[in-house]
């Protein structure tokens, strides 16, 4: 007698992963009391969203860092306006580029390229506000261009009447940066003035640095400056000496500041 063959056993592939999820998803959804939760299409654009946003997020932390501008401290104030010392000091305009440009003038300036100094915006805004105070001048101020060139102007003030200033021509001059009106004017005095917030030319006033808006004019920046010199600032002073005296002896200030202009301030 033949021995008995044992039946043979074919070998079964392995189910992939894909098709032992599916069959486990079928086997739970014929449990009794199952209650299946769907996902509804709103939480599947919030969760495409907060991926997107982890991709984005891990992207941005691969990229190197922006390089942050450059931080100038002129003269100790800090971010809240104030110095070093915890006082409300103003800063004070920086008249360098004013003292270089009178000290190496270029006579070449107001022929040259207009482009190379400033953009079309500032040459536009520059030609009009001179055409308008050449036009219609302002009540007690003047400019004038210095030799042709439309970023170098010269103003004169005339002292306030009741003022100890009164009968004086004031001479200024203005420079233009590049970037004007986006920055404010350089500006000082040509003429001696014995005042509380200006000493050497340099004049201590927040429209020209912390509180200057490209919505300013040279015809508001004249007028502020001479109604400056109506109403001194002690407590903010540029001329230390002068401040004190306007604080101690009045009569005693005023009869310096009217010397001063019947001697520096004189029409030619």
């Amino acid at each position: 007698m033949a021995p008995r063959r044992s039946p043979r056993v074919l070998a079964v592939p392995a189910a992939t992963p894909l098709i032992r999820r599916a069959a486990f998803r079928r086997a739970v959804e014929v449990i009794p009391g199952r209650v299946r939760i769907k996902t509804t299409a709103s939480q599947r654009r919030r969760t495409t969203t907060t991926a997107r946003r982890r991709r984005a997020i891990q992207s941005a932390a691969n990229q190197p860092p922006a390089e942050d501008p450059p931080v100038t401290n002129r003269r100790g104030i800090n971010s809240r306006g104030t110095n070093r010392r915890r006082t409300n000091r103003l800063p004070v305009q920086d008249t360098a580029p004013i003292v270089t440009l009178l000290q190496n003038p270029d006579r070449q300036r107001g022929t040259g390229s207009q482009a190379e100094f400033g953009t079309k915006l500032g040459l536009r805004r520059l030609r009009i506000e001179l055409a308008r105070m050449t036009s219609n001048p302002t009540d007690g101020c003047t400019v004038e261009l210095v030799d042709d060139c439309i970023y170098d102007w010269k103003a004169v003030i005339l002292g306030p009447l009741g003022t100890p200033y009164e009968g004086g021509h004031f001479k200024l001059r203005l420079h233009f940066p590049q970037l004007y009106p986006a920055r404010p004017p350089f500006l000082m005095f040509l003429t001696e003035v014995y005042h509380c917030n200006i000493r050497n030319g340099a004049i201590c006033v927040d429209i020209l640095y912390s509180a200057w808006s490209p919505a300013l004019t040279v015809e508001k920046i004249l007028l502020s400056i001479r109604s400056l010199l109506s109403d001194p600032n002690p407590e903010n002073p540029m001329n230390g000496a002068a401040a004190e005296l306007y604080k101690t002896d009045r009569a005693e200030y005023d009869y310096m500041a009217r010397q001063w202009t019947r001697r520096f301030a004189q029409p030619e």
